[in-house]
């Protein structure tokens, strides 16, 4: 089994608080993780409210169902049963002692309308993404975010950012094709893959999204993932997008709210700032793994990504979610935005830490161009003081410092992390 990088964050919120809430979409691997805990370091009793019997207990007597089990306990897909979250509370305000409870949920419960109960103040809250690109390779966790903060010069940042001799381009294209998803990213077979995919996504539709709310039309549901896919990484525009699919806007924006609930598609807000340049106010909108848009958006293989004009979308893509997965390891977590403003000049990604803030740029080409590097600098000269660094990352294999604020680096590079008994720095935890 690959270790997940959060199962150390999760392990240490256990020892501080009585509630854990660990959140992500259906087939992440939150059920195996939680498990994984139980039988390392953590021993627990595990229920699951997938099971019919154990649902049917839990909706009809939430207190008595809580009392019961005892703890410490791991209650899987709480989503399915709201009530047991006050249930929860009750046995917590009696004794707070850490590591009672481990919750799983496969929406954000947070922010549905059934739900009676957040136990603010008992419970620690954590995202289990897909697999990340150095979980995948069994490599410790990527520490670029780090380096960003840490560097004092594109010089240094180059200097410490480790880089392969061979060609990962390949890699890379065949890690976005595949995704994060535990199951189809270990599956050696296309066909295998793509008959998971096809019913992951019957399975979300059909029973997933009927537990969360009434979908009328659920085909038109099912049309607007497929839109979505084909338009990742790019503005929102929901008045465009009501047209385009006939769809009323009030229920184009409830049918976006679900997708973002189950952790399908997430929305990256544009940069707020308070100077007098015009900047954007749209989100961008991505999905939250490149297996999934690209299976939706039925391309066959990455000369069919590159045909169809989606690389550039997909690279950017698969660069916001490996971002999102960094960020999720890092308390307190750093801010992610996009810089565009109305001229149409935009920076892909913006990283706020500790009042500073380094801009990314992403491009799927090997070659650099100095109208790659125009936006950076340009967004550069409007945060003045609060940016650090600004990096241009590439298709290509070369890392090499631009000036003392810029270095293009290879998107591979970036973000893998050091092998188990290499000796390579990789992240900052040198420093």
């Amino acid at each position: 089994m690959i270790r997940r990088h959060l199962q150390n964050t999760l392990v240490r919120s256990l020892s501080q608080f009585p509630a854990v809430l660990l959140i992500g979409a259906r087939q992440v691997g939150k059920s195996t993780l939680a498990q994984a805990l139980a039988a390392d370091s953590w021993p627990a009793r595990y229920v699951t409210l997938d099971q019919r019997t154990i649902l049917d207990a839990a909706l009809l007597d939430p207190d008595g169902f809580v009392r019961e089990l005892g703890t410490p306990v791991i209650i899987d897909e709480i989503q399915r049963a709201p009530d047991l979250l006050r249930a929860i509370k009750l046995e917590i305000d009696r004794n707070r002692k850490p590591g009672r409870y481990l919750l799983t949920g496969s929406a954000n419960i947070l922010g549905l309308d059934a739900i009676p109960e957040t136990l603010a103040g008992r419970v620690a809250i954590h995202q289990l993404h897909p697999f990340s690109q150095s979980e995948r390779l069994g490599q410790s966790p990527c520490g670029f975010l780090d380096l960003l903060f840490t560097c004092e010069s594109a010089g240094e940042l180059v200097e410490r950012i480790r880089t392969s001799a061979t060609d990962a381009s390949k890699q890379l294209r065949q890690s976005i094709l595949v995704g994060g998803y535990p199951t189809p990213a270990l599956m050696d077979s296309d066909e295998a893959r793509a008959t998971w995919f096809q019913s992951f996504r019957q399975t979300y539709i059909d029973r997933d999204l009927r537990d969360l709310a009434q979908i009328a039309n659920l085909p038109e549901f099912g049309r607007l993932m497929t839109i979505l896919a084909n338009r990742t990484s790019q503005l929102l525009n929901v008045s465009e997008l009501s047209r385009d699919i006939g769809l009323p806007v009030t229920t184009l924006r409830r049918y976006l709210n679900l997708l973002q609930l189950t952790f399908q598609v997430q929305l990256l807000p544009p940069f707020a700032s308070n100077r007098p340049k015009r900047l954007v106010k749209t989100p961008k909108l991505y999905f939250t793994d490149t297996g999934m848009a690209a299976h939706l958006a039925a391309v066959a293989d990455w000369s069919d990504v590159e045909r169809r004009q989606l690389a550039g979308p997909l690279l950017e893509t698969w660069v916001h979610d490996e971002l999102m997965k960094l960020i999720s390891l890092q308390i307190p977590s750093p801010e992610l935005s996009f810089w565009k403003t109305s001229a149409g000049q935009e920076v892909d990604f913006l990283i706020e830490r500790g009042g500073g803030i380094a801009g990314l740029e992403v491009k799927s080409s090997a070659t650099l161009d100095r109208r790659h590097l125009s936006p950076l600098a340009i967004c550069r000269e409007a945060l003045k003081k609060r940016w650090r660094l600004g990096v241009l990352l590439h298709g290509g294999t070369e890392a090499v410092a631009i000036d003392q604020h810029t270095a293009a680096i290879p998107i591979a590079a970036a973000f893998q992390g050091a092998s188990p008994g290499d000796g390579s720095i990789t992240r900052a935890d040198s420093r």
